[in-house]
């Protein structure tokens, strides 16, 4: 630019003008530049090949250069994407679970090879299908059409029904979808083999504690027997009476695992009546025992009823009201609201002011057996199936138990039943 200005300026010098002569090659630099600019942004548009690169020199040059390193660690970076994609693939196609991923359509987009064993897609081959219409079972079905919850479906693998799978179905973004299926066939076996024993062996129970209670009770009403006797029988009957509680629980329990009530199952329940029926039941008892009876705060929806099992119902409101009494102090409160919230579910609530539970506790408290204190449990005469069973009753009806607790505070016991279960008293008629 400085060549051409300086050549310019001695040309116009000699014409007579230098400034005229300084302007006009300055004016020619700039439309070359721009020609050479253009050529560089036309290369660029077409792909930037190297073997036709414009020539150029300067700045325009320079932009060349640039261009050509960028590239290149274009092509750079695209191999490593690459190969970190087909050893993704790789892995992803040798994983035990199989994996569908599918589009907001549910057309399948990548499958593994596990696809094809407990699905029954084929990688290649039903690229592109819905994956709704490859498998046809009305639960699947169902499971697709539900809101995503986290939980798994457990159904028989298609085509190999001696083959239980668990499906899960997890968002990707808003516009992809994962279904992950693992074969749990021998997590199911054991389950059933730990269900059949217990009920068999509570079965195999029943029978020698009914006789065992019968003998204890004639020897209860001897009043010929010294006193230490006397003691040691009614010792033996209540020990005798927490054993057939417990053998009664763990029958419940292995009728109640594993088999949800169809939404239109079950009979109208006034839920209300039942828990008035457990409260003056437990109530009397407190007052048999010379104990200051609890307070009751009720706040029932008479008018609201649940469709479902009355004896199963009967027993969550039982263990919920009976939990907060013998985890609570004499005369303290327990409050007991049955209604209909914002959504139209039906809402249990049991809640007390006793000494609340601290948090790790809190998602254990529903398993078999398991106690926060050992040696409080045992004196209240607990069985430690209680929790368990509201858990399975809920779950059978559609619902779930939620519990929150705060140390000092008190511990609330919740159940949501889905509305389809709810009815209103006026439009049923009660047997």
């Amino acid at each position: 630019m400085g060549l051409a200005v300086l050549l310019g300026t001695a040309a116009g010098a000699l014409l007579g003008s230098a400034t005229v002569g300084a302007l006009s090659a300055l004016t020619g630099y700039t439309l070359w530049l721009l020609h050479r600019l253009r050529a560089v942004l036309a290369w660029q548009a077409a792909g930037a090949h190297p073997a036709t690169a414009p020539p150029s020199t300067g700045l325009t040059e320079w932009s060349v250069a640039l261009t050509h390193r960028g590239r290149k660690r274009g092509r750079k970076q695209k191999h490593r994407y690459k190969r970190s994609l087909a050893q993704f693939n790789a892995l992803a196609a040798q994983m035990p679970d199989a994996t569908v991923v599918i589009d907001e359509n549910r057309q399948i987009l990548w499958s593994n090879a596990a696809a094809r064993t407990l699905l029954g897609i084929r990688p290649e081959g039903d690229r592109g299908q819905r994956i709704d219409n490859l498998l046809r079972d009305p639960e699947f079905q169902r499971f697709m059409n539900e809101p995503e919850s986290g939980a798994d479906l457990e159904l028989a693998a298609p085509g190999a029904p001696d083959r239980t799978i668990a499906l899960r179905r997890t968002s990707a973004g808003s516009k992809f979808g994962l279904l992950v299926a693992r074969d749990v066939t021998q997590r199911v076996r054991v389950r059933e083999m730990r269900k059949a024993f217990v009920a068999d062996v509570s079965h195999e129970l029943r029978t020698p504690l009914t006789v065992i209670g019968g003998y204890l009770e004639v020897l209860g009403e001897d009043t010929s027997l010294s006193a230490p006797v006397q003691r040691a029988i009614a010792q033996i009957n209540d020990q005798s009476n927490r054993m057939r509680a417990l053998v009664e629980h763990l029958l419940e329990l292995s009728q109640l695992e594993g088999n949800p009530l169809a939404d239109e199952e079950g009979d109208p329940v006034a839920l209300a009546d039942l828990i008035h029926t457990v409260v003056a039941g437990l109530t009397n008892e407190s007052r048999a025992g010379a104990a200051a009876a609890h307070r009751f705060e009720l706040a029932l929806d008479e008018g609201l009823l649940l469709r479902g099992a009355e004896t199963e119902l009967y027993s969550v409101a039982q263990n919920l009201i009976g939990n907060a009494m013998r985890h609570t102090a004499p005369g303290t409160r327990v409050r007991v609201h049955w209604r209909r919230d914002e959504g139209g579910d039906a809402l249990l609530e049991v809640a007390d002011e006793g000494a609340g539970i601290e948090a790790r506790h809190l998602p254990r408290l529903s398993e078999r057996f398991y106690r926060v204190d050992r040696g409080r449990a045992r004196a209240s005469g607990g069985t430690g199936l209680g929790l368990a069973i509201v858990k399975h009753v809920a779950q059978r009806h559609g619902g779930a138990l939620d519990i929150e607790s705060t140390p000092g505070a008190g511990t609330t016991f919740r159940i949501r039943f889905p509305a389809q279960r709810a009815l209103a008293r006026d439009s049923v008629a009660l047997s």
